[in-house]
């Protein structure tokens, strides 16, 4: 390397570990989830919404009412939205990660390393090295693309070629939630009782807590301690 930036306070770890945890946690306080059940519409009642329809797993439809409706749903956020006459600034971004076990653990990097030329992430997860970026354009296609797989790969043993069983990637594909600005969509409605959380781009873990903790201060009525251009606040 010819030279880096070195981030202090800069972290990383396992979202899908973390969001786990933090499901078990809060159904343990009272939430509910329902796994498998489609999400049909918003039913709208002139300027509130007044249900959700739904299809359970059984293949059951089901209506669900609430008092508050949030709109979290990435980047299908626009699709259930449009209906209603909303229009989201929301597109899928997709990006790809690889996966790979670690062959010789002092080989690998023990921090976040971002190759800003190449605009590929690096991390490493315990037993296994993280690497993710592209971004492709391809609507709501979740396919794999042998191609860009193989980039990150090719990527990865340029910086680090001996920490890796690189014949052992597992890779995966995801939809960023992407707006023109990169800024997400958080507060209120037209709908009084629907409010959005959405539009985090590559930054929904990041912000993610953050803007939770934001939009339930607006909806109990407070305003948030932070300066944001909420929507509709």
């Amino acid at each position: 390397m010819a030279g880096a930036t070195f981030c202090e306070d800069d972290e990383s770890g396992n979202v899908h570990l973390f969001t786990s945890r933090l499901a078990d946690m809060a159904a343990a306080r009272g939430v509910e989830f329902c796994y498998g059940t489609r999400i049909n519409a918003l039913e709208h009642d002139g300027e509130q919404i007044g249900a959700i329809s739904v299809t359970r797993p059984d293949g059951a439809f089901d209506s669900l009412k609430a008092d508050a409706y949030v709109l979290a749903l990435g980047s299908y956020s626009p699709l259930l939205a449009r209906p209603l006459g909303l229009a989201l600034p929301v597109y899928p971004l997709k990006g790809y990660s690889a996966t790979l076990p670690l062959q010789d653990a002092s080989a690998a990097p023990m921090v976040s390393i971002t190759d800003e030329e190449h605009k590929i992430f690096i991390s490493r997860l315990g037993d296994n090295l993280r690497i993710a970026g592209t971004a492709e354009l391809n609507g709501y296609s979740t396919a794999l693309n042998a191609v860009r797989c193989q980039a990150l790969i090719r990527h990865g043993k340029m910086l680090f070629a001996d920490a890796c069983r690189w014949n052992e990637a597992r890779f995966w594909t995801g939809l960023r939630p992407a707006t023109p600005g990169n800024v997400p969509l958080i507060g209120r409605t037209r709908y009084r009782n629907l409010y959005l959380n959405t539009g985090h781009g590559t930054l929904g873990w990041t912000e993610g807590p953050g803007s939770g903790r934001a939009l339930a201060a607006i909806i109990s009525g407070q305003r948030p301690p932070v300066e944001f251009a909420f929507t509709g606040v």
